[in-house]
C-alpha cells in the first residue's frame, strides 16, 4: 500500500471516529465491552432491556407520527388519517411490548428472523447479479449465512426468544467495544 493511500485511509478513519482523546475512546470501548460481557452472562435480562428500549423507541416514534398527522395541515385528509393510523399502530405495538414482555420477546425475535431472511435474500440476489465480478462469492456467503441464522432463529422459537436478543446485543456491544479499543490504541500510538 502506498504511503499516500495509507494517509488517505487514516484521514477517512479519523473523520469517522468520534472526536475524543484516546483515553475517551478507551473508556467508551471498556464500557461497551463490559456491557457485552454482562449481556453474555445474563442474555435473558439483556433481552428484556433490549425489548424495553425497543418499546420506548416505538412509543416515541408513534407519538411523533401521531403529532405529525395532527399538525400537518398541508397534507390531504387521507394522508393525515394514514399517518395518524401509523402512529396509533406504533403506539399500540409499544404498549403491547411493555404489557407482555415475554410475548414481546417472541415478536421481536421473529422480526429479527424476518430481517435476516430479507437481508440474506437480498445479498444472495445481489451476489448472483454480480456473479462475474470479483468478490461476489463473499457476498453470496454472507447472504447464505444470514439465511441460515434466520432459519436457526425460527427453529428456536418460542423458547429461544428468551435470550437470543440479549446474545445479539452482547455480540454487538463486545465487537463494538473491541473495535473502539483498537481505535483508541491506534490514536494513542499515532500521538
Amino acid at each position: 500500500m502506498s504511503p499516500t493511500h495509507q494517509t488517505n485511509m487514516t484521514e477517512q478513519l479519523d473523520r469517522l471516529t468520534p472526536d475524543m482523546s484516546w483515553k475517551g475512546l478507551a473508556l467508551l470501548g471498556v464500557v461497551m465491552l463490559t456491557g457485552g460481557v454482562l449481556a453474555f452472562l445474563n442474555p435473558f435480562a439483556a433481552s428484556l432491556a433490549a425489548e424495553a428500549l425497543a418499546g420506548a423507541a416505538f412509543l416515541i416514534a408513534g407519538a411523533m407520527q401521531l403529532g405529525l398527522a395532527i399538525r400537518n395541515r398541508g397534507a390531504s385528509t387521507g394522508d393525515r388519517w394514514l399517518s395518524g393510523a401509523l402512529g396509533v399502530v406504533l403506539i399500540l405495538f409499544a404498549v403491547s411490548l411493555m404489557l407482555d414482555p415475554l410475548a414481546g420477546l417472541v415478536t421481536l425475535t421473529a422480526l429479527v428472523a424476518l430481517f435476516f431472511t430479507v437481508m440474506g435474500a437480498l445479498r444472495v440476489a445481489l451476489a448472483w447479479h454480480m456473479r462475474p465480478a470479483r468478490g461476489w462469492g463473499w457476498l453470496m456467503a454472507g447472504g447464505a449465512l444470514s439465511l441460515v441464522l434466520a432459519a436457526l432463529i425460527v427453529l428456536s422459537l418460542p423458547g429461544g426468544a428468551l435470550g437470543l436478543l440479549g446474545l445479539f446485543l452482547g455480540i454487538d456491544l463486545a465487537v463494538g467495544g473491541a473495535v473502539t479499543l483498537a481505535l483508541a490504541w491506534q490514536r494513542r500510538t499515532q500521538g
